[in-house]
């Protein structure tokens, strides 16, 4: 029994340890032979074909659990916009028998993209075609993983993407996830050409670093073809309201950008916030808002970004302000404190680049009534007029009002034919005579918002 026993081992180790012995030498080849010798090869090659300087620390051949060459800490570009910390290229290994060359997977970990390397993918030179006119090696799918990507416009949470290529590497399918899980976006292909495209957020945040919105959800379902994603149908919920709207982007030539977005109760107060802005104004906004963009990159688009909107805030008021101690103005400024509850507050807002105008203002509430147009321009400076109306026991008294100052801190004085028909009117009748000179004065230059 002991002797059957040792027979039977002695069977089964002798193989076992073949096996084994060729698995460690197999996880050995990397470290034995690391192909450092082909670097430089590499390197030239690769910035031939890229047209930018490119270096890789280290190059090594994995035989598991395919083979493939695995490339480290590789950067591309002057001043190396675009690192890569592992790279590794998965041949299809009957292709390399045949006329046909495929590579099966370029996996890509540890991505970090920079502003510059977009100008980078502009100007790589084209592939040389063969004559059916696809490139001379097909690559079928591409990975990245743990991406990160951040231009002076954009901050984009890191993400994984994963493609599958045409025989002409255009994405043929595709997803991506952040890495928060809070974006993801699937693309498949549509049986008359392009792609079909559905987005899918939860509590996911805009990557744009002007406008920092975070929707509670956001949905939409729309297409990709030849250069131009088109989303017909978006439906999101954030700050307590909802988003009904379209988004059209095309990269053809130009970058050109349109839609619209119809929001109906949103709260103020923390979207002012999220955006860096003083919360100076409260209540729920409803709007029609219509968007575009032209601009040469993609960089651009914000900058050159023109929305308008007829827009209404209900149930809020203009904290820091006082509105109804206009009646104290005629010799001085309206000084900051208090707030002026609203109603309703109307008008429509216009966007050119970072300066906003508000025009055909109206605010209604039981004891006053203001309207005007103001502006914010790009650096918080604000500017405007307004008619304003109170209730006072005996009647209406109306003042109009030059705005300044900032959005944080503003300034609000009599306009300057106020300011002369308030002179008059003290001079024929002090206090009463003050503010109905004002009155009289303002209505030379001031038009109301309010019919």
């Amino acid at each position: 029994m002991i002797e059957f026993s040792r027979i039977t081992r002695s069977r089964w180790f002798r193989p076992a340890a073949i096996v084994g012995g060729l698995l460690v030498a197999a996880l050995m080849v990397p470290f034995i032979l690391p192909l450092r010798g082909y670097i430089p090869e590499v390197i030239a090659t690769a910035s031939l074909r890229i047209g930018q300087p490119v270096n890789v620390a280290d190059m090594r051949l994995k035989i598991l659990p395919t083979p493939r060459v695995a490339l480290y800490g590789i950067e591309v570009g002057k001043g190396a916009p675009l690192q890569i910390d592992e790279l590794q290229v998965v041949p299809a290994l009957f292709s390399l028998l045949g006329e046909h060359k495929a590579i099966r997977l370029v996996r890509a970990h540890g991505v970090r993209i920079r502003e510059p390397a977009l100008a980078i993918v502009g100007k790589l030179p084209k592939s040389k075609k063969t004559q059916e006119g696809a490139p001379p090696v097909r690559i079928e799918s591409l990975e990245l993983r743990d991406v990160s990507f951040q231009t002076r416009a954009m901050k984009v949470p890191d993400f994984d993407l994963w493609v599958d290529l045409t025989d002409r590497y255009a994405p043929k399918s595709a997803r991506f996830r952040t890495g928060d899980r809070a974006l993801e976006v699937a693309l498949d292909p549509l049986a008359q050409g392009g792609a079909r495209v559905v987005l899918d957020a939860r509590n996911w945040k805009l990557p744009f670093r002007s406008a920092p919105l975070t929707f509670e959800s956001l949905v939409a379902n729309g297409t990709l073809n030849d250069g131009v994603l088109d989303f017909p149908e978006l439906k999101g919920t954030l700050y307590g309201g909802t988003l009904i709207g379209t988004f059209r982007l095309d990269w053809l030539r130009n970058w050109r950008l349109e839609g619209r977005a119809d929001i109906a109760r949103i709260d103020l107060s923390p979207m002012l916030r999220d955006l860096g802005k003083p919360g100076k104004l409260s209540g729920r906004l409803n709007a029609k808002a219509v968007f575009s963009s032209h601009a040469g990159t993609a960089g651009q688009l914000g900058e050159a970004l023109a929305l308008d909107a007829p827009a209404e805030v209900t149930g809020g008021a203009w904290h820091g302000v006082d509105l109804s101690r206009v009646v104290e103005l005629p010799f001085g400024k309206l000084a900051a404190g208090g707030k002026t509850p609203f109603e309703e507050l109307r008008g429509t807002v216009s966007l050119r680049g970072k300066t906003l105008r508000v025009d055909e203002i109206c605010a209604r509430s039981p004891t006053l009534v203001a309207g005007g147009n103001a502006e914010v321009a790009p650096d918080n400076a604000l500017s405007g007029e307004l008619d304003v109306s109170v209730a006072k026991t005996g009647g209406i008294v109306g003042v109009p009002v030059a705005l300044g100052g900032t959005v944080s801190e503003p300034s609000i004085g009599l306009t300057r034919a106020a300011t002369i028909g308030a002179v008059l009117g003290t001079l024929v009748l002090p206090g009463v005579g003050t503010t109905l000179g004002a009155t009289a004065g303002g209505k030379l230059a001031t038009k109301s918002g309010c019919k």
